[in-house]
């Protein structure tokens, strides 16, 4: 399922600072709608590969209560859930040892949200890039989109995270979830909260069937993984590009068919398109565009039946999951009560 460019985006996470012991991380999935080629390459396939290694715990979060700050479109997030979830399984994520999980789930999140929220200065949040850019693109200012941070601290900290992969953009977000955690530790005397390592993954951008802009369902330039073959091939058969001839050399360099082909593909793949494509001589971008149909298809045509079997039957993807989920909640809980007993609170059932 790797090649050469899909190793990097792995390679970080496989410093282990205790030998022997598994290292936890923490990965987040907005269900925002249809998974496609970009999301596979810059977070489904690093889980994926992730979840195979003896040496690495992953926690995978399906973050259903961030996909609410966007109000006209607060309904989505619960009708993209379910797909996001079977993807993964379908894909390969292995359950065994590691945890796939809803975040609105879990309350514990949002009770230690609320503890670092009193703990954390307003001027911090007025700081945050994410807000800033998301109002200067008009987005609605509301206190959700405003508490984003907080809530994204808490989801880190909450499972006692010692890795969080995440790319260049979301970089000030790790640096708060570490913050936080100071500030909450501070204000009750004892370590409490544990301070994550953030995993700053250089994901190259993944360019739309426009052949300008990132692949994005926001400019409808994407390609999905899973889908009819007939919606799927023309995607593809519609990507841009220039106006060298058959018989022209091409640059794969700036071809968007051999950039697209090249995040998911296996190596023989690429390096035969790459090769065809330099020498021209009777390979034309209709051909290249096949060759990119039937990589798509020999990726993930063997996996369609699987997602769509999860798909259809709810209940068994709900028992797959089952195990993780319950020890997430053991984890989530335990930090929970070492919050509430640094801070004295009391519960009916130990008052004495």
């Amino acid at each position: 399922m790797t090649n050469e460019l899909t190793k990097g985006l792995t390679n970080a996470l496989t410093d282990t600072p205790n030998p022997g012991q598994r290292v936890r991380i923490l990965t987040g999935v907005k269900p925002s709608g249809s998974l496609h080629l970009g999301n596979y390459f810059g977070a489904i396939l690093p889980s994926v590969v992730e979840s195979k290694r003896q040496q690495s715990e992953v926690i995978l979060m399906c973050v259903d209560l961030h996909a609410l700050t966007n109000r006209a479109q607060i309904r989505e997030a619960g009708e993209h859930t379910n797909p996001l979830l079977a993807a993964y399984l379908a894909l390969g994520f292995e359950t065994a040892g590691n945890s796939i999980i809803l975040q609105s789930e879990f309350p514990q999140i949002l009770e230690i949200a609320w503890y670092l929220a009193c703990v954390t200065n307003v001027g911090l949040l007025e700081r945050a890039h994410a807000y800033k850019d998301a109002v200067a693109n008009g987005k609605d200012p509301t206190c959700g989109l405003f508490y984003y941070p907080v809530l994204m601290a808490s989801d880190i900290l909450t499972f006692a995270a010692e890795q969080v992969p995440v790319g260049k953009d979301q970089a000030q977000h790790l640096e708060y979830a570490s913050d936080m955690a100071g500030y909450f530790n501070s204000a009750v005397g004892s370590e409490v909260l544990r301070k994550p390592k953030p995993v700053i993954q250089d994901v190259p951008l993944i360019v739309g069937i426009d052949g300008e802009r990132k692949m994005s369902k926001s400019y409808n330039n994407e390609i999905p993984i899973f889908g009819a073959p007939t919606v799927i091939e023309k995607r593809i058969k519609s990507i841009t590009t220039d106006a060298r001839g058959l018989d022209d050399p091409k640059d794969p360099d700036t071809c968007a068919i051999f950039q697209i082909l090249k995040t998911f593909a296996s190596a023989q793949r690429i390096e035969d398109m790459r090769e065809r494509l330099l020498r021209g001589k009777g390979y034309g971008y209709g051909h290249a565009k096949g060759d990119l149909i039937d990589a798509h298809r020999e990726t993930f045509g063997a996996h369609q039946a699987l997602y769509e079997h999860y798909i259809q039957n709810p209940s068994e993807l709900n028992k797959l999951l089952g195990p993780g989920r319950e020890r997430a909640q053991q984890i989530a809980s335990a930090t929970r009560d070492r919050a509430r007993d640094a801070l004295g609170l009391k519960s009916t059932a130990r008052l004495s």
